[in-house]
């Protein structure tokens, strides 16, 4: 019962640990009546998946139909099977040919919706260089260094950029701030476009369709205060670095403490609930306990020394959690991966898991959780280190 409650706690919703997958080359080729989880190298998903689908890895296709929500990161991903719910996608060469039931929010370096792509809710997308040939139903929301529409959308379009071309279809209101706006032969417009370029007046040609396209100066200062040029590439460089970044933490902690993090692990199912107890007293209690050292003027050392090591804590808890996560599961098949193997399949949890983060509240209310979970393991380890080293004093 407690190994179950710590599935759904630590990475919702872990309801059935079978469905993980870890490894280089992962293709589901039967189908799935529960959600996934896969991280690895070069990953297919060929058959249906009946709840969630959350990957990670290099190479990514989803050839298949997934019955609920698609969250996935990598480097070259394409979706080609039917997404009944939402999609978060982030990387770097992506591409949508498929239908998708709900709203679509994506950063990457080159995004791609193809012809035959149907997305029934809204797009949210920053990257590079975005082209959209298919269909949007909702709202577009766009910013891209270049940026190509020649699909159609039946919503309202929100479009920053520095090189636009419109060729397609908008049916609701358009705003439109770009350095180079470029309207195109088959372009049309339903409703009223408000829109600013270095240029200044564009000529939309035959595209307003009984409406009208308004200059509007006020929309410069919106584009001055970002710098659109460079979005697409600060936004994946982002995303490179966290990955980087991250991945060089997992290593020197795997390194320092991996014999701690297998020490805690066995705690798990036997002292499940203490050690959470542990964990929300030291993420409740430490902001307290640095409040106080803060009132105390001879605690001010003290102070700033615990308030550093609480920041370091909460923006690498995820890590340690992934790490720990990923001892459980190597403990419990009864093998020894390695410290290479351990520190990939670590990655691939910490980018599942801050991808969870996206989730409104809940995705908050995840992190918090699996924070509580790895530092209350962490710290009774330690508690229960402490009373043998005292026992066997005592006994000297």
């Amino acid at each position: 019962m407690k190994t179950l409650i710590l599935q759904f706690i630590w990475l919702f919703p872990l309801l059935v640990i079978s469905q993980i997958k870890t490894g280089d080359d992962i293709t589901i080729s039967t189908p799935q009546n529960d959600d996934i989880y896969l991280a690895g190298k070069d990953i297919s998903i060929d058959a249906a998946v009946k709840g969630d689908a959350v990957v990670a890895g290099s190479y990514i296709t989803v050839n298949d139909t997934i019955s609920q929500d698609l969250i996935v990161a990598g480097s070259d991903i394409i979706i080609k099977g039917y997404v009944a719910d939402d999609i978060r996608m982030a990387g770097g060469k992506l591409t949508i040919d498929a239908e998708v039931g709900d709203d679509v929010i994506v950063a990457g370096g080159e995004l791609t919706i193809s012809k035959d792509a149907v997305i029934k809710g809204n797009l949210i997308s920053v990257g590079g260089k975005t082209i959209i040939n298919g269909v949007i139903i909702g709202m577009l929301k766009a910013r891209a260094g270049e940026l190509k529409m020649n699909g159609i959308v039946e919503g309202d379009a929100i479009l920053y950029g520095e090189d636009i071309k419109i060729d397609g279809e908008i049916y609701g209101t358009s705003e439109i701030v770009a350095e180079e706006l470029e309207i195109g032969e088959n372009a049309q417009f339903h409703e009223t476009v408000s829109y600013w370029t270095e240029d200044g007046q564009v000529e939309f040609k035959n595209s307003l369709v009984n409406t009208t396209a308004n200059l509007e100066e006020s929309l410069m200062e919106e584009h001055e205060e970002f710098p659109w040029k460079f979005f697409g590439i600060a936004a994946f460089g982002f995303w490179i670095f966290y990955l980087l970044s991250a991945f060089l933490v997992i290593l020197i902690l795997n390194y320092a403490f991996k014999n701690l993090f297998a020490e805690a692990v066995t705690y798990i199912d036997k002292e499940f609930w203490r050690s959470l107890g542990y964990g929300f007293i030291y993420l409740f209690g430490m902001p307290l306990l640095i409040v106080l050292s803060f009132v105390i003027l001879i605690g001010i050392p003290v102070g700033l020394f615990l308030f550093s090591v609480f920041v370091f804590s909460v923006l690498f808890g995820h890590l340690i959690g992934a790490l720990l996560l990923t001892y459980y599961l190597e403990k419990r098949d009864g093998q020894a991966w390695g410290y290479w193997k351990t520190s990939f399949i670590a990655m691939a949890f910490a980018i599942v898991i801050r991808l969870l983060t996206f989730i409104p509240f809940l995705g908050s209310l995840i992190a918090f959780l699996i924070m509580a979970i790895a530092y209350g393991l962490l710290a009774y380890t330690l508690w229960q280190r402490w009373n043998k080293n005292n026992i066997e004093l005592a006994k000297e």
